[in-house]
């Protein structure tokens, strides 16, 4: 008899295979005496969407909501997933396979992926659970060695599940309502909604701010810079900033005291994905959507643990796996440390990321960056030397008024040999009791508005929504863990950058230079919301979030949370449907004014368009367009330039690879619209 393995993907099913020893290929799986091991696609099943309830040429305003339906799923209509689930049905209605073991990813979406496989290909066989935190041959050997009933992971299906199905009920039934509403397409979802409204909110912010002079009263001689931050002047208050300086100017500045002590300071924790990808973001400018699918393949390369983890901690029983990952990087800077680090109490399913014992060889740029940034984390918390830094705090006093100076320097480098961080300032060279002049003015300074939402700071209220501090970087961390185990969050580490993404390609949000802002449709969504008194924001968001982890922790049954939801979406439906709105409508942003006939342009999903189309105007400037084989791709900024006349910078790529700009202009010739090439932006490649 044999065991059957399904692996979430073929990728995942290769490395078992390697792991496990000699296996004939056959056509969607491999097989030796002892085991069968097949594959998915991901997902092959999916929730029927509602078209396949009521049928394609019903009208969305004639749909009666809320649309509350007996969810069922279906094969997905692509042909190789067809194919492939015949293969995997075949194989596990096998006589001589007596086990199938279920080799999703140690998520939910994992489980929730093979579990429909094997419920669809109805067959009553013993199910198992191959749980893989990294996918390393050893750690798979282990593994397949000390298989899990799949019954333990039932409550993670039902996470699973139950997020499917609120998702759906919430996601169609809001655009539906929306759509109708808006007269205009509005997708909609549980957590793309908040993700909306926070870069919303904070651009308002922005656009309504109102800049503001005042005062601040600044010393400098000798290279001494003393400013008192908590007294501010108004600009109507200049004469009063200036008799304050008179009086200050009086006294000289005297070193009432000096402290010195040493500090050990502890290592940056380990990796969440969030916190992973944040530094990325930050330091090597590498967006949240690239990093994570390289975070993804080191993964399953098994050069790096399981990506899509919440927490920065390691679990108790891993001090094995760490000694020999220690051992294995063979640094004499390194020892094994039962530190804070190892915390099952912050632990929900998986640990940080962390590198595996396995070696890497020909990484790409990209690759060498992320595998470098978690192995000097690692490395950092593991130093034999502790870090130890020189603090210095000069108090001085100028009249009544006591100024601080603070420096730091490093006494003992212990992980910073890994890890680089700056310190603060270095401080000049007094003495207690001296005395030295000051020279005390108003200096004029300007208000300044709230700073766009970047991906670290979205990603960090994600993740903690309530918190102030839009870094989180905080030492104690005890609440912050509390709330997460408890569901206050939205989203999930697994699923929030899909979602931004989502947000971003159908028109909400746009991202330049790791920074959001809100789009048209975007601030359309929003005022849509909130004309229609629809609340899916934070507070409300996380009352799902909570539900879902209750799920989880067998503290709520899925028609628990079904039933509290069709309630909600009943309240939403019936407030949409008494609400007038005919005044509401989406204006299409016009982009220029059409080279053919003088009409407006407008914008669709595709191109940039003639309104005029109707009365037989042709004119049509795709949004991607072929160029002797290559895409040049057109933003509504350049569309705008080229519909004026002007000349923009495109991309193009040289026969060795290299990218580089050249300018192009716009042509028309009759029926068509062509692109002209011009001269290298700067005349250098790039």
């Amino acid at each position: 008899m044999k065991k059957l393995i399904i692996a979430e993907k073929p990728s995942l099913a290769i490395n078992v295979v390697k792991a496990l020893g000699k296996f004939e290929k056959n056509e969607g799986y491999f097989e030796n005496d002892r085991y069968i091991i097949s594959f998915a696609y991901g997902h092959l099943f999916k929730l029927k969407d509602i078209n396949d309830y009521i049928g394609q040429k019903t009208l969305w305003s004639d749909i009666e909501l809320p649309f509350i339906p007996e969810f069922e799923f279906r094969l997905k209509k692509d042909k190789g997933i067809k194919e492939q689930f015949s293969i995997l049905k075949k194989l596990i209605q096998r006589k001589d396979v007596d086990e199938i073991i279920n080799c999703g990813d140690a998520d939910r979406e994992g489980q929730l992926i093979v579990d429909l496989i094997i419920k669809n290909s109805q067959v009553d066989k013993p199910v198992k659970r191959l749980w893989l935190p990294e996918q390393t041959e050893e750690t798979i050997r282990k593994a397949v060695n000390d298989l899990q009933s799949n019954l333990k992971y039932k409550n993670l299906h039902n996470e699973g599940l139950a997020r499917t199905y609120i998702d759906w009920l919430l996601g169609i039934n809001l655009t539906v309502l929306l759509t109708v509403k808006g007269s205009s397409l509005f997708k909609a979802g549980r957590v793309l909604i908040p993700i909306v409204k926070y870069i919303y909110d904070r651009d308002m912010k922005i656009k309504n701010f109102v800049s503001e002079k005042y005062y601040i009263l600044e010393s400098e001689t000798n290279g001494i810079k003393l400013a008192i931050q908590n007294l501010k002047y108004r600009q109507d208050e200049i004469l009063k900033a200036k008799e304050k300086t008179e009086e200050l100017n009086q006294f000289k500045a005297k070193v009432k005291e000096i402290e010195n002590k040493q500090i050990k300071k502890a290592p940056p924790k380990l990796f969440s994905l969030s916190k992973l990808q944040s530094k990325l973001s930050k330091e090597f400018k590498m967006n949240f959507d690239k990093s994570l699918k390289i975070i993804q393949e080191l993964y399953e390369k098994g050069y790096l643990t399981y990506p899509r983890t919440n927490t920065e901690y390691l679990s108790v029983n891993e001090k094995d796996r760490v000694k020999s990952i220690i051992n294995s990087l063979n640094e004499e800077a390194l020892e094994f440390k039962d530190s804070k680090i190892f915390n099952d109490d912050k632990i929900e399913s998986h640990s940080a990321i962390t590198i595996t014992a396995k070696i890497p060889d020909n990484l790409s740029e990209d690759e060498e960056i992320i595998y470098k940034t978690v192995k000097n984390r690692f490395m950092a918390n593991f130093t034999k030397e502790d870090t130890i830094i020189n603090q210095t705090v000069i108090k001085i006093n100028v009249g009544d008024e006591e100024f601080q100076l603070r420096g730091e320097s490093v006494e003992k480098s212990g992980f910073l040999k890994f890890e680089n961080i700056e310190f603060k300032n270095k401080l000049p060279n007094l003495k207690q009791g001296e005395e030295f002049d000051v020279d005390f003015k108003p200096i004029e300074k300007v208000t300044t508005p709230p700073a766009k939402v970047t991906e670290e700071a979205l990603s960090n209220y994600l993740k903690n929504p309530f918190s102030k501090d839009e870094k989180q970087e905080y030492e104690n961390d005890e609440e912050t863990y509390k709330l997460m185990l408890e569901g206050v969050e939205i989203g999930t580490e697994a699923t929030r950058t899909g979602i931004i993404q989502k947000a971003i390609k159908v028109g909400y949000l746009s991202l330049k230079k790791q920074s959001f802002s809100i789009e048209e449709k975007g601030i359309k969504l929003i005022e849509l919301l909130d004309k229609l008194n629809i609340d899916l924001y934070k507070e409300k968001n996380i009352e799902f979030s909570k539900s879902l982890k209750k799920i989880y922790n067998g503290q709520q049954t899925i028609d628990e949370l079904l039933k509290d939801t069709e309630e909600k979406l009943r309240e939403i439906v019936e407030t949409g449907n008494n609400t007038e709105i005919e005044s509401f409508k989406s204006q299409k942003e016009i982009i220029g004014k059409c080279p053919k006939c003088s009409k407006d342009i407008l914008e669709n999903s595709k191109s940039y368009y003639c309104s005029n189309y109707k009365s037989g105007c042709n004119f049509n400037l795709w949004k991607e367009t072929n160029y002797f084989g290559q895409k040049l791709k057109i933003s509504k900024t350049s569309a705008k330039k080229l519909i004026k006349g002007d000349k923009v910078p495109l991309k193009l790529k040289s026969k060795e690879g290299k990218e580089y700009e050249t300018y192009f202009t716009m042509k028309v010739k009759g029926d068509y619209v062509n692109l002209e090439k011009g001269d290298f932006v700067n005349r250098k490649k790039k």
